[in-house]
């Protein structure tokens, strides 16, 4: 379920007993915790509450204050964090953990107690036991990125509340910018109302100007040197890349994904596919389609196939240990600039 209908069942005193959080969109969980912890008084909190992060913390001891009755109210409320055995990510130091502890207790929780998991990684397990328990057993709450669509409204809705405005080329920087994460958007807003504060109308210049780039920009505008053909720039910001102890087997990732992109959004506009039906195909931001088909409007699809091949083939170079990772790097971008 999404936060609307969390908020609706709890407001409704429609409670669960065990819930499961998913997604990393930090505003959500965040709103999440208030709308569980406004279920008690501040009185019943400083009794009733417990928060465990189970690379710190035993699931012994978490479980053991799941089963406790609660002190001076109707229920107890146990908050869990990094549950890092739900997850394929290699977690070093945490506090060894016997997940079927956590099946045992799901399979009958203590009626007075609600035990939300935070689970908030980019992927979970699936092939886990406890992850197909949880999510058969469990409630589950979907605290994940919104699409680009839902975001452009709630930003634009956001700023109204506030007074402002947004126009169109800056919303869709700005998303591009954070990569479409609300919470990092979030983060980003009260310096732009700042530079806006008397005309209460945020332009892209000012975020160009206010927004940090991320690496994957950086990369995009390589990309446009080499596609340019400008060598000279392209040599500038690789050695940029290096000075900043930036891989170059990150580079040719990120590259690789580029061409990928560029390849598709190309190959679907060919089609007759507008840049909203190709974002909403390929799933990405509409502004990173609208400059991804400008990045390759005058070069031949042929080009782009043999470039794609050429990064593939020098990642497997680099991969195997067939030569200096800088050097080759450095002779894809003489070849193709």
């Amino acid at each position: 379920m999404k936060i609307a209908e969390l908020t609706q069942k709890l407001n409704s005193n429609n409670i669960d007993n065990v819930y499961l959080v998913t997604g990393n969109e930090q505003v959500f969980i965040k709103q999440i915790k208030e709308l569980f912890r406004n279920l008690m008084s501040p009185e019943e909190q400083d009794m009733n509450f417990s928060s465990f992060d189970l690379e710190e913390s035993s699931l012994e001891d978490m479980i053991n204050e799941a089963i406790s009755a609660p002190f001076f109210g109707e229920r107890r409320l146990v908050f869990v964090d990094r549950p890092y055995f739900m997850s394929s990510q290699k977690t070093k130091n945490a506090v060894e953990q016997n997940p079927d502890l956590l099946i045992r207790y799901i399979q009958n929780p203590t009626p007075s107690t609600i035990l939300v998991i935070f689970a908030t990684y980019d992927k979970l397990d699936a092939r886990k036991k406890v992850v197909k328990q949880l999510k058969k057993l469990a409630t589950n709450v979907d605290a994940s990125q919104m699409d680009s669509y839902l975001l452009v409204r709630t930003v634009k809705a956001d700023l109204k509340r506030s007074g402002y405005e947004i126009n169109q080329d800056a919303l869709e920087l700005l998303i591009n910018k954070t990569k479409s994460n609300y919470s990092q958007i979030i983060n980003q807003m009260d310096k732009l109302k700042i530079y806006a504060l008397k005309s209460k109308k945020i332009d892209i210049k000012a975020v160009n100007e206010l927004v940090p780039q991320s690496l994957d920009d950086d990369i995009f505008d390589l990309m446009n040197q080499i596609l340019n053909k400008n060598i000279y720039q392209a040599e500038e910001l690789y050695s940029q890349f290096l000075l900043q102890k930036i891989d170059p087997i990150l580079l040719v990732a990120i590259i690789m994904s580029q061409l990928r992109i560029l390849i598709q959004t190309k190959v679907l506009s060919s089609r007759g596919l507008t840049e909203g039906t190709i974002a909403k195909n390929l799933k990405v931001n509409p502004y990173r389609v609208k400059m991804t088909l400008k990045q390759g409007q005058n070069i031949q699809l042929g080009q782009l196939t043999e470039m794609f091949d050429a990064i593939v083939n020098l990642d497997y170079q680099i991969k195997s240990g067939q030569g200096d990772k800088e050097l080759l790097f450095d002779l894809f971008i003489a070849k193709y600039a």
